[in-house]
């Protein structure tokens, strides 16, 4: 019998966003229209993005099975060229975000779509396929991308917001997974890099300083691994 290799990813899912949108609920609509770290997203838009990675899930699961398993949340990441399709993502965010009227509406709108997915997963076998923007996957593959996804964000509204970074243990202990699995090996300078920085880091939020490109050496050249 196939054991998930991703413990409580439902959960893990659940308390990431659920700490997302805590986050977002505190500031709603003074910081909506504030910029982010990301070209052309406001702070709007950003939640509009992960709004649409959180209905993914909704849509995939109200779809009938996907014919093939054809990655899994490590192979996810090299099935598709970030660069190419940069354009496209952030165009949609920000036609996502202009649907509604304020931070209220949209934050209550991001709940409800994650309540919605998390409601359709629980009943999902973990091995059921489920489709994507193109390959197919397992169930719980795709929820760990989602968590993935809900990690990664939080550190680019948590920067926009000003505030300390957050990650629940759970979702950090998913990333780290997925991102030391991209890289192919885990040397002594990732285990020591905390989980911020080395998020960061492999999500190209910033380049290796002068002692990590030192300390990494020749797989410096690796990073990003996600775009």
């Amino acid at each position: 019998m196939y054991v998930s290799r991703w413990s409580n990813v439902r959960g893990v899912l659940r308390a990431e966003t659920e700490s997302f949108v805590d986050a977002f609920d505190a500031s709603l609509d003074e910081v909506v229209t504030r910029p982010t770290r990301l070209p052309a997203w406001t702070v709007g838009d950003l939640v509009a993005h992960v709004w649409r990675d959180l209905d993914r899930l909704r849509e995939g699961l109200a779809a009938p099975p996907a014919g093939t398993i054809d990655v899994d949340a490590v192979s996810y990441w090299r099935s598709y060229d970030a660069a190419s399709r940069g354009p496209e993502i952030a165009a949609r965010a920000i036609e996502t975000a202009a649907r509604y009227p304020d931070g209220v509406a949209l934050a209550a709108d991001l709940r409800r779509v994650l309540d919605e997915g998390l409601a359709a997963a629980r009943v999902a076998p973990d091995d059921r396929p489920i489709a994507t923007w193109g390959p197919g996957m397992r169930v719980d593959e795709f929820l760990a991308t989602r968590v993935l996804e809900m990690a990664i964000h939080g550190l680019d509204l948590a920067d926009a917001l000003g505030s300390n970074p957050w990650l629940t243990p759970g979702a950090a202990a998913i990333t780290r997974g997925i991102l030391t699995r991209l890289l192919g090996v885990e040397p002594p300078a990732i285990q020591q890099m905390g989980d911020v920085s080395f998020f960061e880091l492999a999500s190209g939020r910033r380049g290796p300083s002068r002692p990590e490109r030192l300390a990494l050496g020749s797989i410096a050249s690796r990073f990003p691994l996600i775009g």
